[in-house]
């Protein structure tokens, strides 16, 4: 009696902090909740579906994008096909989609040629250096383009960065210390409350207001860029959830001012994260012209930052891939066989005359033959 006492006990206990561990992981993401990993997640495509905490930039499309179109000819087929692999085929984010002067681009045979060529124009363009090029150092890279011209397999490099910094017209007032979630304290915020100078509000436009749970804003910046924050509209990809938000926006008839008795608390953002395509490493696919192919790196970094006085992103994505010349399975030719050992015929022609000077019909071999 005393053993099964126990023994309930245990598993009481044990329920008890299972119910615990649930609820504790748990992220309240509006009408979602998605239990928490402890990681940041970085998705390819816009159509990947996401995770609690993840988060997306396009230079890794980008670079997609220039190695399906240049190189490979057509989309990019795994076997067994990864569903990654299919929503970054389908190129749902192209250049078209960002001003020419916030990213740089280059893809090219990979030298060590290029890569000063990456360094110098990232300088340039952005004052920057690459977190990521050094990555792709090896001592059997050529030195320049003429090392590949003899050569049946050739490795090509794509490369993008994509900096951006934009400034708020006015410094947002600052909230040191705030909970999140009811569950992490001495969170730093920026906000506007009822104290705050009216001017700030003039940089918040409301897209929509549902309830407190289901809301959506768009903050300004002197650039005129917009910083879109939503709550309560989690789909399963971000771009579902973006065609959401604008269509809870397009429906929405109340006043899209920001007044002075409405109020604004957003967390300060800071993440530098790597992401490393380890699964699109050394499977080998074909290009149009029948071409064997392999990824054999792919890397993307980036850095996020939004506090009361500006937002600035800058990242990073990187592809390697081999391409060796295809050998063409050749048929073997089938046998013929030219036996004159059966009755024949034979004919003797002068090559500019047209009448054959000699023929002969051949049954008997022995008459032939002396």
């Amino acid at each position: 009696m005393k053993k099964s006492l126990i023994i309930l006990i245990v598993c009481a206990v044990f329920s008890l902090l299972c119910c615990w561990a649930f609820f504790f992981f748990k992220v309240d993401l509006g009408d979602v909740s998605y239990p928490s990993d402890w990681d940041t997640h970085v998705v390819s495509s816009i159509d990947d579906d996401i995770q609690a905490d993840s988060m997306r930039c396009w230079t890794f499309q980008l670079v997609w994008n220039d190695m399906v179109n240049e190189v490979v000819k057509q989309d990019v087929v795994f076997n067994p096909q990864l569903k990654e692999v299919e929503n970054l085929n389908k190129q749902t984010f192209t250049k078209d989609q960002l001003s020419e002067d916030s990213y740089y681009t280059k893809f090219w045979l990979m030298t060590k040629d290029i890569k000063k060529e990456i360094e110098n124009w990232i300088d340039e363009r952005f004052d920057e250096t690459s977190d990521i090029l050094d990555q792709f150092n090896r001592d059997n890279v050529p030195q320049s383009d003429s090392d590949y011209d003899w050569t049946s397999q050739k490795e090509y490099f794509f490369y993008a960065m994509l900096k951006k910094v934009f400034e708020f017209p006015t410094v947002f007032d600052k909230l040191e210390k705030w909970s999140f979630n009811n569950r992490y304290e001495n969170i730093k915020y920026f906000w506007i409350d009822k104290k705050s100078k009216s001017k700030l509000r003039s940089q918040v436009a409301v897209l929509y207001y549902n309830d407190d749970s289901d809301f959506a804003v768009s903050l300004r910046t002197k650039e005129w860029e917009s910083v879109i924050l939503s709550r309560g509209t989690n789909k399963k990809s971000f771009l579902e959830s973006y065609n959401a938000i604008l269509k809870k926006a397009e429906k929405y008839d109340w006043d899209k001012s920001f007044w002075s008795h409405d109020y604004l608390k957003v967390p300060n953002l800071n993440v530098d994260v790597e992401r490393k395509y380890e699964e699109f490493k050394n499977k080998p696919f074909l290009a149009a012209d029948w071409d064997s192919c392999e990824i054999s790196q792919a890397v993307q970094t980036i850095q996020f930052e939004l506090d009361e006085k500006w937002w600035k992103i800058k990242s990073e994505a990187a592809i390697s891939l081999t391409k060796s010349a295809a050998v063409m399975p050749t048929k073997q030719p089938e046998p013929r066989y030219f036996y004159f050992d059966k009755p024949f015929m034979i004919f003797l022609k002068e090559a500019d005359k047209e009448i054959p000077y000699y023929a002969a019909q051949v049954s008997n071999i022995t008459l032939f033959q002396k």
